[in-house]
């Protein structure tokens, strides 16, 4: 019954070993998609701010639109409700932050140096280098005032984490494993406990 929460730096290659976790444990894959589908098929998130959910900090408008504080914090009930459910793979939304006092929980941290995530970035989205760099920056403000804002916490804290994986260092592929490893160990030491 254990859950893994995946917070990971754009070009970092952290979705797809998000999706290699899961697909190894055989656990449901949680992203802002899923998320946002469940929260919407529940009627709790109105449709046309769905997107814009959980992207950065709100603007000093968007504080007090009661839609998009109900959206947040209906992702954020949602982020519980799974992480007390188990056996899925909870990726970004600040999932390791939502649920650090968690028993069954492993907080995992993907990065990678600016230059391999550039390199990845442009190569993924057929962009420039320019192009690509601005856009790895303005994902990295974001997520860091997402979680600074809506958890008071520094997203880059490795103390947050179980886990911190440098794929510039490590191959995805060797991070999955690594991963489900260290699920498997846990849940070996003692049986009592998911994780």
């Amino acid at each position: 019954m254990a859950v893994i929460t995946i917070s990971r730096q754009l070009g970092s290659a952290g979705d797809y070993i998000a999706s290699s976790v899961a697909s190894m444990l055989a656990y449901r894959l949680v992203n802002k998609r899923n998320i946002i589908i469940e929260a919407q098929r529940s009627g709790l998130i109105d449709p046309e701010i769905a997107d814009s959910v959980g992207e950065g900090k709100p603007s000093l408008l968007e504080r007090f639109d009661r839609k998009k504080s109900r959206a947040v914090y209906t992702i954020r009930s949602i982020l519980r409700e799974m992480g007390s459910a188990g056996n899925a793979v909870i990726v970004g939304r600040g999932g390791q932050a939502e649920l650090r006092d968690y028993a069954n929980v492993l907080n995992v941290r993907v990065i990678a140096d600016f230059e391999a995530r550039v390199a990845r970035v442009m190569q993924d989205r057929e962009i420039d280098r320019a192009r690509a760099v601005k856009m790895l920056k303005q994902s990295d403000k974001e997520q860091s005032k997402y979680v600074k804002h809506f958890f008071l916490m520094n997203v880059s804290d490795s103390g947050l984490y179980d886990l911190v994986i440098n794929t510039s260092r490590i191959s995805p592929d060797v991070a999955a494993n690594l991963i489900v490893q260290a699920v498997r160990q846990r849940r070996g030491r003692n049986d009592k406990i998911a994780l």
